[in-house]
């Protein structure tokens, strides 16, 4: 019984064509490409004029046809010597094929690829008598042995009854430079060859009834991935139109949440702006009257009372860092931005430098890289550095010698980061997510004095700029405050 399916595309291929020779060339010199790449002898057989064509197609696509001659990788011939007296002998040439495939293999190639134009290795008409002999029989060679072959037919120079011979011994073929894997009309050689007890025929019969049944399977499968593919549609129309509609509602109440939180942001900005300076004034008068009082009144009082007006000073001027924190972090959420290109190192150079300023006799080393180059608004960048550096200055006052570091790093998919690290007090890495919320200290206020709102308005900064910010750190060993922010690279 016939195997009822044809296995993988048969190396045995033929390419019919009826335009211009050069018709040929988008299918065999892929081809013969393909093969020497793949380390196989290659072997085309033309005419001169078709030989030359294919020369310089090769050399078109960067493959040097000399050289591969030289190494015997590449044979482009237009040799006749098979036809004796102009005749053609189907088992002489199957001969010549099996011994230029044993010699390739012999010589270190994986095999052959030939292809060549059936008009020029055949010659005389009558030659094609043979045609469907020498194809059938050669079917069973590329079975055998490691051989790659298209048989070339121009519909206008061969006989006419060559193509049908073609189309019956070869599983596959081309029509253009497109290839039908599963020829209908091959007939295996056993088949074509079977001649006992009258039974080709019907052998012959039942191989096309089982094509012809292949095809009409192939074609209700066809019609039942159609129906499937408009239900699909059908399908994806519906889910389409429902997507419209829920991203419509979506945007409508997307719109009407954006304009409450705009409402709510600006009652919060006012309520924030009047609390800071509505208590700027009372607090302005605690200040005055205890400053008034202990210069006045000092030596009348206990030593007591002076300590308790000495917790009322310094109560009041946390009061006032905190108003001028909060007005300050009031002030980055309602900035807007002035992108430009911006000098990181040459900013957090005049940072560091004011540090020093303030405390010019502490031993100190800050170490700022150059070439740190960003996009972003010059004010708020440097208000971010003032208060990474301010802080890195304070969390190390207690070092015999302070070392700061501003540099930049890659991460793992190659963008910058920037980063300042200091060798001072540090902090437990658990408690690292209060960092950045206002008013949230790791310190006590006798060992650290701070407000709690500089490292909220840095994270409000780089967030602004589209940018992120962590931190590293152990106790007593330091920390590093990592942060991007987009490149002018």
């Amino acid at each position: 019984m016939l195997a009822d399916t044809l296995a993988d595309t048969s190396r045995h291929k033929c390419l019919i064509y009826d335009g211009d020779p050069s018709e040929q060339l988008p299918v065999v010199i892929p081809f013969l490409a393909d093969g020497l790449q793949s380390n196989w002898r290659c072997l085309y057989v033309g005419s001169p004029q078709m030989v030359s064509m294919v020369n310089t197609a090769l050399a078109v696509e960067g493959i040097d046809a000399a050289h591969e001659a030289k190494r015997g990788a590449l044979i482009l011939s237009s040799d006749r010597s098979h036809l004796a007296d102009g005749d053609f002998d189907p088992q002489v040439m199957i001969d010549m094929l099996c011994g230029l495939v044993d010699t390739a293999v012999r010589e270190g190639f994986a095999g052959l690829c030939a292809t060549g134009d059936m008009k020029w290795e055949l010659g005389r008409n009558r030659n094609f008598d043979r045609l469907l002999e020498y194809e059938a029989r050669l079917d069973r060679v590329f079975r055998e042995k490691p051989l790659r072959g298209i048989c070339q037919y121009h519909r206008d120079l061969v006989p006419a009854q060559a193509i049908p011979h073609a189309l019956i011994t070869h599983q596959s073929t081309y029509t253009g430079d497109a290839l039908n894997r599963e020829n209908v009309f091959y007939v295996p050689p056993e088949l074509l060859f079977d001649s006992r007890h009258g039974s080709a025929r019907s052998k012959r019969g039942e191989w096309m009834c089982q094509q012809i049944i292949r095809i009409l399977k192939a074609e209700e499968k066809r019609d039942q991935a159609l129906k499937a593919l408009q239900t699909s549609e059908a399908q994806q129309r519906r889910l389409a139109e429902q997507l419209a509609e829920m991203n419509s509602n979506l945007e409508r109440r997307v719109r009407e949440r954006t304009a409450e939180l705009e409402v709510a942001n600006r009652h919060l900005e006012a309520f924030s702006y009047s609390v800071s300076h509505d208590l700027r004034s009372p607090l302005q008068a605690i200040t005055g009257f205890s400053e008034i009082l202990a210069e006045e009144c000092g030596n009348a009082l206990g030593e007591k009372a002076r300590e308790h007006l000495q917790r009322v000073r310094g109560a009041a001027e946390r009061m006032r860092q905190l108003i001028e924190g909060l007005l300050s972090l009031s002030g980055v959420v309602k900035a807007e931005l002035k992108r430009e290109p911006v000098d990181l190192s040459a900013l957090a150079e005049e940072v560091a430098q004011e540090i020093r300023d303030a405390q010019p006799g502490r031993p100190a080393e800050l170490v700022i890289y150059p070439g740190m180059r960003v996009v972003g608004d010059r004010v708020l960048i440097r208000a971010a550095l003032a208060n990474l550096l301010g802080n890195a200055w304070k969390f190390t006052s207690n070092c015999s010698r302070t070392r700061i570091d501003v540099g930049q790093m890659k991460d793992k998919d190659g963008l910058a980061v920037f980063f300042v690290k200091d060798n001072g007090a540090g902090f437990q890495m658990e408690y690292a997510q209060k960092l950045f919320t206002a008013f949230q200290r790791l310190h006590r206020q006798d060992e650290f004095p701070g407000s709690g709102i500089g490292l909220a308005t840095v994270q409000r900064i780089i967030n602004k700029h589209g940018g992120r910010i962590w931190a590293e750190s152990a106790p007593n060993r330091g920390a590093t405050f990592f942060f991007t922010l987009p490149s002018d690279r």
